[in-house]
Order: C-alpha cells, then structure tokens, then sequence
C-alpha cells in the first residue's frame, strides 16, 4: 500500500511542478513583451504580500496547514511498513535470503496438519509472533498433549527453515463438536 501510496505522491507533486513551471514561464514570457499578466496576476500577489505581516490569520492557517500535511507525510514514512519477508540465516554472508509470510503460513499450516487428530483452522504471522489456531478431532485426547504436540511440530520446522529472528510460537487448540 504505501508503495502505490508513494507513487501517487510522487505524480501529484510532479504534476504540480510541471504546471507551476508552465505559469511561470508564461508570465515571464508576457512580462518581456510587454503584456499584462497571463494567468496569474502576480501583481496584485505581490502588493498583497507586501501588505501582509508573517502574524496574520490568513499566513498562520496556510502555515499551520502546510506543517500538519508534512508531519503527516513524515508520520507515514516513518510508521514501519507490515514485514512481507522474514529473514533467513544464510551460510554465505554475500546471499540475502528470506521467506514471505504467506510460504511461512503454509509451512506452518502443514506442520500442524502432521500432528494426528488436529486439523489447523488459523495461521497467522506477525512480525514477532506466530499464533495458530487449531481443532482437535476427538473428545478424549488431552489438549495440552496436543497442544505440545502441535508446538514440538511447529518449531522443528522453524527450526529447519533458520530464521534470523524466530518468532514466538502461540498455540491454540480448540475441541471440533
């Protein structure tokens, strides 16, 4: 989102500088040959300018407005973005290599479908935690056993996969009716 967010940031800006370029010239173009002002009358601007302190309301509102739009505009860059990819320890330290939190989820979706009598309803990853949410079959298994079985399953595949940051393992299991 923020990248198509970026983009469109950068066109409207690009679009403006553009069209401030347009009047600029076009009004230095008229000014050289003598004519009046084409499109903008920056004449009467600059009396206006020059009539006008930096305490009035009309300068301190387009400040105020123009410093809120910036600190929300930094706010948005600053905010940290949702991880698509987990880093993965690599043997060569010249490889950079990562693992995409939905190959992640069906990783871990299959882990947990290892485990006999539970069958996995919900994975999610988060940045520093993985919660999964699954069912068992039968009413006379003990859920924690399960649950420790479910977790053992887990890990062991996060294990094989060396994550630069393993996240924390929250597991929940559920009786199927």
């Amino acid at each position: 989102m923020r990248i198509v967010v970026n983009r469109l940031l950068a066109l409207i800006v690009g679009l403006a500088v553009i069209a401030l370029a347009v009047v600029v010239i076009a009004e230095v173009v008229a000014k050289l040959v003598g004519a009046d002002p084409v499109l903008v009358d920056w004449p009467a601007a600059y009396a206006w300018a020059q009539r006008t302190t930096w305490g009035d309301i009309a300068v301190m509102g387009v400040s105020l407005l123009l410093a809120l739009i910036g600190l929300a505009l930094v706010i948005g860059q600053l905010w940290p973005s949702k991880v698509r990819r987990l880093a993965v320890d690599s043997p060569d330290p010249a490889t950079d290599a990562s693992i995409t939190r939905r190959g992640l989820v069906r990783d871990v979706t299959a882990a947990v479908s290892e485990v006999d009598g539970v069958r996995p309803q919900r994975v999610i990853v988060g940045r520093r935690r993985i919660r999964v949410r699954a069912a068992a079959g039968s009413t006379d298994s003990d859920p924690a056993a399960l649950s420790d079985a479910v977790t053992s399953s887990v890990r062991r595949r996060l294990d094989r996969l060396h994550l630069r940051r393993p996240p924390q393992l929250a597991v929940n299991i559920s009786r199927r009716p």
